[in-house]
């Protein structure tokens, strides 16, 4: 299961990871109201971010616009933020993620426009190799991280976490020397690891996305985040199903998720119904 951004700064926030301030919207008259309610609070630099489940937003573009802005627009202005709203909401987002088809955008997060001074990737995932919950970091933060892996895979470096002792301050310092963070950035980056590891296992998510981490001033923040949770703990936790935006599920997988059911879209128009893995697969391979 997923959730939106916005939705996902929330959590982080309960387990006291750093975010950015920002406000969901629903509407363009919201995302007005949510500009004007961080302007009081001191912001002068805004932020309009479009949420769908798809990545690449910043880089994508809405489908039959005049101009080829993305869903991720920086405002210096209320007017702005109205405009940027106005241009998304209810518009077809198409980013390297959805496919041509793109995504209807029904909900904006608008936020504080930080100063950022260095971007970085983080994720904490299950390496099934090593059967441990294992941190990603690298320098090379805000591109995809898959792109990295194929022309630098030496900027990535792993950390594997003891599944009984759990996260350690030396496996969150050695996770803030990889990244080359010093100082007060580094005593800023130890608690951002050792809380974003406990609200990884409580959450009993199964991927966390950070990117891009920032360094804002010395303070290490999440500028970006994704989560996707285990599907089979979902009935431990009520509170996060209840994240659930059904209008970004494919209709098939939200049949077959009602009826407890896996379902895993493929291109073509062949359907094999099998009885085990490896005849499935020998089948798959004929037909082809």
């Amino acid at each position: 299961m997923n959730i939106h951004e916005y939705q996902a700064k929330e959590l982080l926030e309960k387990y006291g990871v750093a975010v950015p301030k920002g406000i969901a919207a629903m509407s363009v008259d919201e995302a007005v109201k949510a500009a004007e309610e961080l302007q009081a609070g001191g912001t002068s630099l805004f932020v309009v971010k479009a949420q769908i489940h798809a990545g690449g937003r910043g880089a994508g573009h809405f489908k039959g616009a005049a101009d080829d802005k993305g869903g991720v627009r920086l405002c210096k202005s209320i007017d702005d933020v109205r405009a940027a709203a106005e241009a998304m909401m209810g518009n077809i987002l198409v980013t390297k993620q959805t496919g041509p088809e793109g995504k209807e955008v029904q909900r904006l997060y608008v936020t504080d426009g930080v100063d950022i001074s260095k971007e970085y990737y983080c994720s904490l995932l299950l390496d099934r190799a090593t059967a441990k919950v294992t941190f990603m970091v690298s320098t090379e933060g805000g591109m995809d991280i898959e792109e990295v892996a194929e022309t630098h895979p030496e900027k990535i470096v792993k950390v594997a976490i003891d599944p009984v002792g759990g996260i350690t301050k030396a496996d969150a310092e050695k996770l803030a020397d990889a990244l080359k963070l010093t100082g007060a950035a580094k005593q800023s980056a130890i608690p951002f690891f050792e809380n974003l590891y406990k609200c990884y296992m409580e959450l009993d998510a199964s991927i966390v996305e950070i990117n891009p981490m920032i360094l804002a001033g010395d303070e290490v923040m999440a500028l970006d985040a994704k989560f996707n949770f285990d599907d089979n703990a979902l009935f431990r936790h009520p509170d996060i199903v209840a994240l659930r935006d059904e209008s970004e599920e494919d209709e098939n997988e939200k049949i077959a998720a009602d009826n407890e059911l896996s379902y895993v879209r493929l291109d073509g128009n062949i359907g094999c119904m099998v009885n085990g893995a490896g005849l499935a697969m020998a089948t798959m391979d004929i037909i082809k």
